[in-house]
This record gives C-alpha cells, structure tokens and sequence, in this order.
C-alpha cells in the first residue's frame, strides 16, 4: 500500500466518521434545566479544541453548569439537534446553515469564525494542462453537491464569464470518494477542503486553479438555540470567551492543535499542520460582513436551483446581541 493509498484509507476511517448518523443530544431535551449546558461538536474542528482543553468545564462549574458534550459526525445533524432542542449550543458550516433555512428549519447565528478561504481550492494535476478557471470550460469538475467547493465553483465561473453549463460537473459523495475519483481520473479537476484539500496537495503533483480568497468566505458559523440565548445569555459568552481564548492557543500552537485534530480524525499530523498554516483562528461577531458573505451564498445557491426557496440571512441574526464577550470583536 503507497503513501496515497494509505491517506485514502486514513481519510476513509476519518469520512464515515464525519457522514454517519450521531447521536440526538440529551435525553431530557437539551436546554440548562439542572444547570447542564448541551454543546454539540464536530471532530476535528474548533470545538474539539475547546473541549480537549478542558477549560470550559472550569468556567461554568464556577457558575454551577456542568457541560455535556455531545458529538455529531456533520453540521446538518448539529443544527437538526438545534431544532430539536437536544443541544444548545453548536458549530457548523456556511452552506449547512442556508440549507436548514431554506428548508424552514430555524436557525440562530451566535457568533463566527475568520474566514478561511484557503481552506476550500479547486485542484487540477500538475500535467493536466488545466492551470486557470478559462481552463475549466469542457473539463469534468468533482464537488459535492452544495458544498463549500461547489460554492466556489459557481462564484469563480461566474467571475470568468462562464456558467455552469460550461462545465462538466461530477458530485462525489464524501472526501475519502472524491480523492479516490481523483487519482483515479474519474474527473480532471477536484474541488476538495482541509484538511483533505492538504492530503491531496502533499501526496500528488497538483495545480491550484484557485482557492476561494476573494471569491468565499468558507466560515464555520456557531449556533444556539432562542431559548439558551433569551435565558442564559451569560453562559453563552462565557462559551465564546472561552472558545475565543482556545483558539489564540491554537494560532500560538498550530503544530499541538493539529496533533489534536490529527487524533480526533485518524489522519497523519502533517496535512493538519499545512491546513493550520493557512487558518487564522477567532471567533467574531456576526457582523455585516458575515451576513453579507452568507447572503451571497444563498442567492448564488438559489440562482443555482440548489435551495428552492429564497432566504434573507438577517431575519436569523440579532443585531443586539447580548452575549458577546469582550475578548471578541
């Protein structure tokens, strides 16, 4: 088994984890009733950090909360638990967040992280021929559908002149699906993300058609429930200060954080390593600039036909928000 081989099946191991069906939360319906805080997580993202650290167990213990960590394999089932109640307070990601919308289920923003657009590139092979997004016009392109890499695909066709139509668009089902497509020339260029995106970077001789600087934010959005921000709105920023502080550590510490990370998924450090290199860490404010990035998200998917229904990111976010710590902006 070659070097690549062996990342495909650590990336598998690390996929079923990430599309499998997780667990609904607390038994009792989530909410701080008995003064437990519910947060769903993620692996590998920036709440595994915060709850590796320990340090916000300590924090509201002092308040009298216990915290209860419940972990969900994708954000759509971290905003379902939302919805439903069995947690409080979770992460997910930009376009996760527009489709919960448009298909009604509420959502509310709590805060954001920096945006990470080099997490997110469109990647061709070195010898392919295929260097720039003109290039793209009749190649076969891999994304999953209505993720951040589809995303990105739109905005820079639509940036170059070119639509859709231009192109030949080939959905792949999960990370570890697309790679092994990829390598096996089932499409020419791949759109991927970190840490997978740094898998392929170090294992194959490729070319970035372009990363999603300039083009899309590809954020991680934090959420919580109306009922935890109406009647606990300290503990919440109790939760954003302490999420705050956890990733200043992990700016301060990439190569420990990525150790982290790398043991959460199953996956070698390194690619952890170069994805942190090119991440900046921080909890922000939901500020205009994040709701704008996410409206322009949810027009471009509904434009695309990907959401049926048209949606305004504002109605979801409070613009008197009580819960911001002062450790973020």
């Amino acid at each position: 088994m070659n070097r690549f081989t062996k990342s495909i099946a650590a990336a598998a191991a690390a996929v079923l984890l990430l599309a499998g069906c997780g667990g609904g939360g607390s038994a009792d319906g989530g909410g701080t009733e008995g003064g437990e805080v519910v947060i769903g997580y993620q692996p590998g993202n920036t709440l595994a950090l915060l709850k590796a650290q320990g340090t916000l167990e300590d924090r509201l213990e002092a308040e009298g909360y216990e915290v209860a960590w419940e972990e969900l394999a994708i954000g759509t089932l971290v905003l379902e638990a939302l919805n439903t109640g069995n947690i409080d307070f979770g992460h997910s990601s930009d376009a996760n967040a527009i489709f919960s919308a448009a298909n009604g289920k509420p959502i509310e923003y709590a805060a954001s992280e920096n945006p990470y657009p080099k997490g997110v590139a469109l990647l061709s092979r070195a010898d392919s021929g295929i260097a720039t997004v003109a290039d793209l016009e009749g190649s076969r392109v891999g994304v999953v559908e209505g993720g951040n890499m589809h995303y990105l695909l739109l905005r820079a066709l639509d940036r170059e002149g070119l639509s859709i139509d231009d192109v030949d668009v080939v959905y792949y089902a999960n990370a570890a699906d697309g790679m092994a497509a990829f390598q096996q020339g089932e499409f020419e260029v791949f759109g991927t993300w970190d840490p997978f995106l740094a898998i392929i970077q170090e294992q194959i001789e490729t070319t970035t058609v372009l990363d999603a600087e300039g083009l899309a934010d590809n954020r991680t959005f934090y959420f919580a429930t109306p009922e935890f921000m109406e009647n606990d709105p300290e503990i919440l920023s109790i939760i954003l200060e302490e999420l705050q502080k956890s990733n200043q550590w992990a700016n301060e510490n990439s190569v420990d954080a990525a150790a982290i990370l790398a043991d959460e998924l199953g996956l070698d450090p390194a690619p952890l390593e170069t994805a942190n290199e090119r991440r900046d860490y921080g909890v922000l404010a939901m500020d205009d600039a994040a709701v704008q990035a996410q409206q322009d998200l949810a027009d471009t998917f509904f434009d695309a036909g990907l959401i049926e229904n048209e949606i305004t990111v504002a109605d979801y976010v409070d613009t008197e928000p009580t819960w911001i710590p002062e450790n973020v902006k």
